[in-house]
């Protein structure tokens, strides 16, 4: 008796420190699977090899033909920077759309925008806007809510740099507007009204692209032509499922609870279980628990 009351008073602690390390916990990628590509970490329900991830639409592609290797979304050439389990969220590397052009207005080099994203992903409303550089600039913005087609659009007008307002993307050289929640496919076109002639000398091109808050500062520098592999961060939701029910009703269906480290958020894609179901899932594959289970299975208690 005394033995099985020493076994069920270790089993406990080991139980607590489970529960009390869950954000840990939560932050890893299953037993035997890799959880690096790079400075990346890739936790479950993410994966990089067969059995690793939770369905095909978690796989990571980890790239070794770079230095730091890169990692992809699937088959995709999204790039992806970071993984965070409690916001349901993947940073990923964004490009930008680009319009050059000659002293006589005629476009010298292109190059599109366009973010393709397979579900449960969506581009977040929160965490990032739609920007819009130039002193001659006007874009479009097309995507898709749910079936729904969505568009939206952005102009800056400036004569010289000396009325580009420093330091703030407030319409004089860059304009920025809001995304829906939920926005996904989407892609950025640019127009011109005169082909930037009259201001060609320090503003020979345009852009346009969604980047998350904080990570672009507009300068009057921006306006000027940048690298042709100039990339911003931008930020996308993710959710764990495709239930139609909301988060908290499928925590009383699948008879759990979030906890302080496993927040529930409803998730921002229509019809889909939100974070806390990937903290769940994340917990249920962890060493610690499984032991528990074993070792309660073999002493029947």
């Amino acid at each position: 008796m005394a033995l099985r009351l020493s076994l069920v008073a270790v089993l406990l602690l080991l139980l607590v420190a489970s529960t009390t390390t869950t954000t840990a916990a939560a932050a890893q990628a299953l037993p035997g699977c890799s959880d690096k590509c790079g400075n990346l970490t890739i936790p479950y329900p993410f994966g990089m090899e067969e059995g690793c991830y939770l369905r095909e639409e978690f796989f990571i592609n980890c790239s070794n033909t770079t230095q730091p290797p890169t990692a992809y979304l699937r088959a995709s050439n999204i790039i992806v920077t970071n993984i965070s389990l409690d916001e349901g969220e993947l940073q990923i590397s964004n490009n930008v759309a680009e319009a050059c052009y000659n002293e006589q207005g005629n476009v010298t080099s292109s190059k599109d925008y366009s973010l393709d994203l397979p579900f449960p992903y969506t581009i977040s409303d929160t965490k990032n806007k739609f920007y819009t550089v130039g002193c001659d600039t006007y874009s479009i913005l097309q995507g898709f809510l749910g079936e729904d087609e969505f568009d939206t659009g952005c102009i800056s007008i400036c004569n010289g740099l000396d009325i580009v307002d420093q330091y703030s993307c407030s319409g004089a050289g860059c304009c920025q507007t809001n995304i829906p929640r939920g926005l996904k496919n989407t892609t950025a076109s640019l127009y011109t009204i005169n082909g930037h002639e009259d201001i060609w000398e320090f503003n020979p091109c345009s852009y346009a692209f969604i980047a998350e808050q904080g990570q672009f500062n507009f300068s009057a520098a921006s306006v000027k032509k940048q690298d042709k592999n100039y990339r911003l961060p931008a930020v996308l939701n993710w959710a764990i499922g495709n239930d139609t029910d909301s988060c908290a009703e499928a925590q009383k269906r699948k008879g759990f609870a979030c906890t302080a480290n496993s927040r529930c958020a409803n998730a921002p894609i229509n019809g889909s279980v939100g974070t806390c179901a990937s903290a769940y899932l994340v917990m249920k594959e962890t060493p610690t628990i499984q032991m528990v289970a074993k070792i309660l299975m073999s002493a029947r208690l």
